[in-house]
């Protein structure tokens, strides 16, 4: 599968660097604790449909559009929030396994997913995984999965990242949207 993104040298040219899978617990920038998990693209959909069942149903999730690839806006914009409340587990790994593409090699957008206990999944256009809280269950999961608990370096250390837009992806964030019945939240200033 293609990467979300990739790091690059100061030219942009693509520097093959290719994270080990990891995972490590760290203080969130909000004063709480999570997780960090890496893995390279061709791992990254198994191990994340694999953390989203610990999330516990009704689901609430976000599509956080930070580039429109169609419409571009001016940098520094706001995102477009895409947000649907009581998805089911199901519909959620249905909709992500027929949508691959712009959910797992395109880095047009962050998908969030909220559970009923406050547990938090967050995709991000590195294609880093982010869970909140650091809790076992999170842990369980990655050490089931074959992913070491060790701090190894990461896209969001490198100096130079690449994300990519794919034009083919376009339709599948159509379905998505479609799909999860997702709705745009406006921009609050």
């Amino acid at each position: 599968m293609k990467p979300r993104a990739s790091s690059t040298d100061e030219k942009g040219l693509e520097d093959g660097f290719v994270a080990d899978p990891s995972y490590s617990g760290e203080m969130d920038p909000r004063g709480g604790t999570r997780i960090v998990v890496s893995v390279p693209p061709d791992r990254l959909a198994a191990v994340h449909q694999r953390l989203l069942a610990v999330v516990r149903p009704p689901l609430g999730v976000l599509w956080r559009q930070v580039i429109d690839r169609r419409a571009p806006r001016p940098q520094g914009t706001p995102p477009r929030d895409h947000v649907a409340l009581d998805v089911s587990f199901e519909r959620l790994i249905a909709t992500l396994r027929e949508n691959e593409g712009v959910v797992y090699a395109d880095a047009r957008a962050e998908l969030w997913v909220r559970g009923a206990l406050g547990e938090q999944l967050i995709l991000d256009q590195d294609g880093l995984i982010y869970a909140y809280p650091d809790d076992p269950s999170w842990r369980d999961a990655l050490d089931g999965l074959g992913v070491p608990d060790k701090e190894t370096p990461n896209l969001a250390g490198r100096d130079y990242v690449k994300h990519w837009f794919h034009a083919e992806h376009d339709v599948e964030e159509d379905q998505l949207i479609r799909s999860l019945a997702l709705t745009v939240v406006p921009v609050r200033r």
